[in-house]
């Protein structure tokens, strides 16, 4: 019985390492794909299909996103993103990490105001057209086309 608690007690030990560390700087895919939480959510999120198909002709589009990896925000909207990225066959992605403060001592971020994350960057042709804001109004396949196609 005291190998079964403590086992489950180091599960759960891990469990909340891995929602609540904290990676700052530059971030590469695969640092995110190391966490649970963006597997989850990843292999979850089934984005509109239909819209998916209107994005890809954005084969110019590059995205900046500034995240926080201690935050459920962002553990929730940053693997849908990627996942609607890789059906449109996007893969100019530049992630930064933020601390709790959404500070980051490596990357300077002051230029960007940074208040709340996940931001997401939207660009097009290298011209920003808007951004994405912790939550998105509809979803994330939704909020990115109405950004892209605004003239």
């Amino acid at each position: 019985m005291l190998v079964l608690s403590l086992s489950f007690m180091g599960n759960v030990m891990a469990q909340q390492k891995d929602s609540t560390q904290v990676l700052e700087g530059k971030l590469k895919r695969s640092e995110l794909e190391s966490f649970k939480w963006f597997k989850e959510e990843y292999n979850q999120y089934k984005p509109a299909m239909s819209i998916v198909e209107e994005l890809v002709q954005y084969d110019k589009c590059s995205l900046l996103v500034v995240l926080g990896t201690w935050c459920s925000d962002s553990h929730e909207l940053v693997p849908q993103l990627f996942k609607v990225a890789d059906l449109a066959g996007w893969e100019k992605i530049e992630l930064i990490g933020v601390d709790r403060k959404k500070q980051c001592s490596t990357v300077d971020i002051k230029p960007l105001n940074i208040e709340y994350v996940p931001v997401i960057m939207v660009f097009n042709n290298k011209k920003f057209v808007g951004k994405i804001v912790e939550t998105t109004e509809k979803s994330i396949e939704e909020d990115l086309l109405k950004l892209l196609s605004k003239p």
